[in-house]
């Protein structure tokens, strides 16, 4: 055993998203909330974090800001993400053993990540109380907890659709052999549901309200129930308050062009990719993983737009997190090495 093992040091899995953070330790998941803080402006003491904080978002007084610090997968308020992770990070300080050493740290970065927004997220968990951080691809790890045989011979696809990112990569042999980003995600969703209602329904809602009936509807088609939601808002032309009937089936147009802008990065991705390990994707299908990839028809859509059978994961939430987790436990052989190579 490891001479930090052995001493006590913590081996934590990160998924630091635009939309939630989670951290999985030794003893399992020990947090999981929003990414976001919500801070007093005039002491600078933290007032809530996570999913509490969220709730406050559009609703503080004026001394209290509610802080986000990832956009589109990067870190855009570093200070704010230190201070996320370090309580984050806190569920195993307070542990019932507590540690000799910091944790050491398996994370997930974009793909396309430059260096300066790599070391970013270095900085942050390091600033956060982490001994070390090894940071892969987010859809590397997405691959490798969705269960995908990346090390065959025969090429797979995952599309790993985020809050405000969507990621596309082809691997085979073990190595990540193309990969496409787009910004088109659970965010560009809920968006457009949001443009939608206040185009046709003459609904104002916010950004959390309309993000709120998108994922209401999506849970009413998957339970295969209520696939008419009351959704209740102000009405842009009275001021008054009103209430809208929304079914799961309004949903397929109002998200068509989000849906074939991640087509048109899977069809990039497969013609980067050698002619023999495109034939296996386009016979395999697609491998769906991400919080965006559970709105209602949507792997249905993509399959149609792409024209390849779309396979949506168990648990699609947590596929870059149990990835991580795998890495960090050093589960994995020396001949898989080369995918899991630092960037």
């Amino acid at each position: 055993m490891p001479l930090t093992q052995a001493l006590g040091a913590p081996h934590l899995a990160v998924d630091l998203g635009t939309s939630c953070t989670r951290v999985c330790g030794p003893r399992g998941t020990s947090f999981q909330g929003a990414s976001v803080l919500a801070v007093n402006t005039r002491t600078g003491k933290i007032v809530a974090v996570g999913d509490s904080a969220k709730v406050m978002a559009g609703r503080t007084p004026p001394a209290i800001d509610t802080i986000t610090p990832m956009r589109r997968g990067v870190i855009t308020d570093f200070d704010a993400a230190t201070r996320l992770l370090w309580h984050a990070f806190g569920q195993q300080r307070r542990g019932r053993l507590r540690s000799w050493l910091p944790p050491r740290v398996v994370a997930g970065v974009p793909a396309e990540a430059t260096e300066v927004q790599q070391r970013a997220v270095e900085e942050a968990f390091q600033f956060a109380g982490a001994r070390s951080v090894r940071l892969l691809p987010k859809v590397t790890l997405a691959a490798i907890g969705a269960g995908l045989p990346v090390w065959d011979a025969t090429g797979t696809m995952i599309v790993d659709i985020g809050a405000g990112t969507t990621e596309v990569a082809a691997f085979a042999f073990g190595n990540m052999v193309a990969a496409e980003s787009t910004t088109t995600a659970g965010d560009a969703f809920g968006t457009a549901l949001g443009a939608y209602l206040y185009r046709e329904h003459t609904l104002a809602l916010s950004a959390e309200a309309a993000e709120e009936v998108k994922i209401s509807l999506s849970v009413a088609a998957a339970g295969g129930r209520n696939t008419c939601l009351p959704v209740r808002g102000r009405d842009r032309i009275s001021d008054l308050p009103k209430t809208a009937i929304v079914s799961v089936g309004e949903l397929a147009p109002v998200v068509a062009p989000e849906v074939k802008r991640i087509a048109a990065a899977v069809v990039a991705v497969i013609g980067r990719c050698p002619t023999s390990v495109a034939d296996d994707i386009v016979g395999r299908g697609l491998v769906l993983t991400g919080g965006g990839s559970l709105l209602a028809g949507l792997p249905e859509q993509l399959g149609k737009a792409v024209g390849m059978a779309v396979h949506l994961v168990d648990a699609p939430l947590r596929s870059a997190l149990d990835g991580a987790a795998r890495c960090a436990a050093d589960s994995l052989p020396s001949r898989q090495e080369p995918l899991l190579a630092p960037m």
